[in-house]
Order: C-alpha cells, then sequence, then structure tokens
C-alpha cells in the first residue's frame, strides 16, 4: 500500500512511491506529482508538471514547519515558504 500525505479530502494528495508519477484533478488542471525521494536536507521531494504535454509546474519539498513550492509562471519563478498543502493547491489554481 502506498504511503500518502493529504491535506483534506479532495486536496492535494502526495504519494511516496519513489518515481512513481500520480496523475492528480487539482482546480481544472490535471498534474502529474512524483516524488523523486529525499533531497540533500534528507527532505520529501516532489516534482509537478503539466499532465497534458510536457510543462513543468514546479518543485514541492517539505520542510519542518510546512512546505516549500517553487512554481514557474509566465513572469518568473514564484517561491513559496512555509505552507500547506491547501496553500499549494490554491497557488496550483484549485480550490
Amino acid at each position: 500500500m502506498s504511503e500518502m500525505e493529504q491535506a483534506d479530502t479532495g486536496s492535494v494528495a502526495l504519494s511516496k512511491n519513489k518515481l512513481m508519477p500520480d496523475v492528480q484533478r487539482i482546480g481544472s488542471r490535471n498534474i502529474e506529482i512524483t516524488y523523486l525521494g529525499k533531497n540533500a536536507e534528507g527532505l520529501p521531494t516532489w516534482i509537478m508538471w503539466n499532465a497534458a504535454e510536457p510543462h513543468l509546474i514546479g518543485l514541492l519539498r517539505q520542510g519542518r514547519m510546512g512546505y516549500h513550492f517553487e512554481q514557474r509562471t509566465s513572469s518568473g519563478v514564484m517561491l513559496h515558504e512555509n505552507i500547506s498543502l491547501s496553500r499549494v493547491q490554491r497557488a496550483l489554481g484549485g480550490f
């Protein structure tokens, strides 16, 4: 059984099955979320892609006080630090 992290019902769920992509519907978008494993600091890290085309959305890593989300936008990279999974969902255009 896979290990999952989830904030609320209907929100972002993060699998810890290494290198196994999972497509989730967030708002009006299908987003592919892949767990990369632990980074150099020993913190869990995920990468997010547009599921319809090879387009990087961002990098998510779990910090000690919340999540850090480096989001690629049309005006550059936006960094969200120490946020909840529900805030990540809002940053991705979800509810």
